[in-house]
């Protein structure tokens, strides 16, 4: 039974169609003689060549894995996510990240976990501080390698790469990364990274992009955008194209199903996300950090329209209203239910109590309505109030945790010195305000 559980192990990395017929053969060698062999091993070694055939019947075959994220240097204390893609006997790419086993060739300079993650442990000048990392693959047996290196030493320079590697135009809509390759003293190059880098993009454009170097793009029109990266005291500039000409169909999705109705209960929050088609091609999209979320009236519904929880809706007053979505020029909607009651009986700001920070201290304030609906009882509608403070420039405010009940505005001393300041909120036509108490805190306090 030993010689017949070798055969099948070297029968798994087998690339050609004589894997699949051989393969079929040994299968059923096995089992006639399994008949006779009863083992928990002989049998988990059945199954699993098994599935490897019907695998390769169906092209799913994992024959390669290539690491991506690797090639790449990072500090003593910082990490690397590296990815495991592994291409099929079909000739698709799939992300196997999570059906592999990680290894370290060094794990006294970095560690990886059995999710892909790399820590860095210390830096080192041996061979650039280079590690092996191996992702293999749990079906197969299979491997594929990336290095990292681990290093404190100085970088020299950057370069910004185009984010299509032809060098054609970006779609519209689509997040694409904003990578470079950076040079080191010691002559390492890390490869395509953001890692350290600050980013910003010219004002004539209306792209955004954020400080992992990921570019949203959303004009209806052709539109050229100037990309400046940092590193220390080195910039690298690069122009991108974005055309919405590929754009075909934008959906609206909650819980992965395209909607065109939906009902929420005053109070109730829903995560929708958007989706888009292009016209080479049946392949779909998430533009969640690009498409622009607004109604049709402007009072039904409260939008999170940015931060992590973008596309979040609250149902705030009872009606009928469009959520639509927009980007590239491209725009859909779904009719939007809101029931229940909604009479506001009155709105406070902390519960209307009083309010004391320090000098240069902050404190986060919440604005809640109360219903005359007792099942719906007091709701934060922080988030959707206007907040205005008081013009003497001892205070700064700030949304924060968007898209949760816990949605709050923070306002910060700027001065050091005692004051009172009167900070407002309005929401729905209810006005009231609180006065912030600026003053040294005692420690009983």
């Amino acid at each position: 039974m030993k010689a017949l559980t070798k055969t099948i192990n070297v029968m798994r990395i087998k690339k050609s169609r004589k894997y699949s017929v051989f393969l079929s053969f040994v299968i059923a060698l096995t089992s006639s003689m399994l008949t006779g062999c009863d083992t928990d091993n002989n049998s988990a070694e059945l199954a699993n060549a098994v599935e490897v055939e019907s695998l390769f019947e169906q092209g799913l075959l994992v024959e390669e894995i290539t690491i991506k994220g690797a090639h790449t240097r990072i500090k003593a204390g910082e990490t690397q996510q590296l990815n495991a893609i592994g291409i099929t006997n079909g000739g698709t790419n799939v992300d196997v990240t999570n059906d592999t086993t990680w290894s370290s060739s060094d794990i006294t300079i970095a560690t990886v976990d059995e999710n892909g993650l790399v820590t860095g442990i210390a830096n080192s000048e041996v061979n650039q501080g280079i590690v092996i990392i191996t992702a293999t693959s749990n079906s197969t047996g299979i491997s594929g390698e990336g290095q990292i290196s681990v290093s404190d030493v100085v970088a020299t320079g950057i370069k910004l790469n185009q984010p299509m590697s032809d060098g054609s135009n970006i779609n519209t809509c689509i997040a694409v990364g904003i990578t470079g390759d950076v040079t080191y003293a010691d002559g390492y190059i890390s490869m395509n990274t953001a890692s350290g880098m600050s980013f910003s993009v010219d004002e004539a454009s209306t792209a955004t992009i954020d400080s992992n170097g990921i570019l949203n793009t959303s004009s209806a029109n052709i539109e050229t955008t100037s990309i400046t990266a940092t590193l220390d005291e080195f910039t690298d500039t690069l122009s991108v194209t974005a055309s919405p000409v590929n754009l075909d169909v934008i959906d609206i999705l909650f819980d992965d199903e395209i909607i065109e109705t939906s009902t929420l209960a005053m109070g109730e929050r829903m995560l929708v996300n958007g989706q888009i088609t292009l016209t080479t091609g049946e392949t779909l999209y998430n533009i969640d950090t690009a498409i622009n979320w607004l109604q049709a009236d402007g009072s039904y519904l409260g939008i999170t329209s940015t931060g992590d929880n973008k596309g979040t809706v609250l149902a705030l007053r009872t009606g009928d209203t469009q959520l639509i979505g927009n980007c590239g020029g491209k725009q859909t909607a779904v009719t939007m239910t809101v029931t229940g009651e909604d009479d506001i009986e009155s709105i406070e700001i902390n519960q209307d109590l009083d309010i004391y920070i320090e000098p240069l201290g902050s404190i986060e304030l919440t604005l809640t309505a109360d219903y005359t609906d007792s099942s719906l009882s007091s709701l934060n509608v922080s988030e959707f109030a206007y907040w205005s403070i008081e013009e003497n420039g001892a205070l700064k405010g700030e949304y924060i945790n968007l898209g949760t009940d816990t949605a709050s505005y923070k306002v910060t001393s700027i001065i050091d010195e005692a004051s009172d300041v009167t900070v407002t909120a309005t929401y729905n036509g209810e006005v009231t305000t609180t006065t912030i108490n600026i003053e040294e805190l005692s420690s009983s306090e």
